[in-house]
């Protein structure tokens, strides 16, 4: 079952309901929500962690991974842990004794009730509207940078929101130094390429800012550049109606890899 409209109109309600004078704040949100929290040092072992016990809620959201307490990635490890508390099939599973379990953020997790709880915080840190309303009418990666510090949310949560609000016509990647780890598309690019880009780095063209940006080059040898999205997507035919001319480029995550850009040319 699809939820994800659901989710996202939730997520919009409880931020607008929260809205601050700049941005939603999660610690605020479990505050009035009576759940209690703490930021603490838990080695590698999870990102965010919400507990039950008789009926109580609790947050655990770690140091250790996550750095400061009101850095991007901990504030969305903690909208995630909302997510699983408000989302009623969620809070409902764990009243009954359902286990707990440690959460990674960044949109890794293969477990669905992990990707619905990465929806609502993506949802709630960036609300549909108020992106819209705040959004250029062109999204690139500086444009990318600015929505993100602008809401206080990770570069790879707002580029995915970017797509999938349909900003622009727009696909979203982000790599490692094992390969491609996920794909987010705007609608249109969606239903040509199913987000089945290829996975392997040396797919990569050699010249393109991503595959630059991975082999850790000189910053300023990272720029725009031409492509197609036959380079990136195995089902697109070179030279067919459907492989568009596109423009890349690439943000850096640092040790957490990097994230390809992909938009229509001018």
């Amino acid at each position: 079952m699809d939820r994800s409209n659901d989710i996202e109109e939730l997520a919009e309600l409880v931020a607008e309901e929260h809205w601050e004078s700049e941005r939603v704040n999660p610690v605020e949100i479990a505050a009035a929500s009576g759940i209690t929290f703490n930021f603490g040092h838990y080695d590698d072992s999870f990102d965010g962690y919400l507990e039950c016990k008789s009926r109580k809620f609790h947050i655990y959201i770690n140091l250790d991974t996550n750095k400061m307490a009101e850095a991007p990635r901990a504030r969305f490890s903690f909208a995630h842990e909302l997510g699983h508390y408000f989302l009623d099939w969620h809070r409902c599973a764990l009243e009954r004794g359902a286990p707990s379990h440690g959460s990674k953020a960044d949109f890794v997790s293969p477990n669905v009730v992990e990707r619905e709880a990465d929806s609502f915080a993506a949802s709630l840190l960036l609300p549909r509207n108020r992106m819209k309303q705040e959004a250029a009418s062109k999204i690139t990666a500086d444009e990318v940078r600015r929505l993100a510090h602008r809401f206080g949310a990770s570069l790879s949560a707002t580029a995915i929101r970017c797509a999938r609000l349909n900003l622009n016509s727009l696909i979203v990647m982000r790599w490692t130094g094992a390969g491609r780890a996920w794909c987010w598309s705007s609608s249109d690019m969606a239903e040509k390429t199913r987000n089945r880009a290829f996975r392997q780095i040396d797919r990569i063209p050699e010249a393109s800012p991503t595959r630059a940006t991975l082999e850790r080059q000189r910053p300023e040898s990272i720029g725009i550049r031409g492509t197609t999205l036959s380079t990136w997507f195995p089902s697109i035919r070179a030279g067919s109606s459907d492989d568009s001319i596109l423009l890349e480029e690439c943000i850096s995550l640092g040790p957490h890899g990097a994230l390809t850009l992909l938009r229509l040319a001018d």
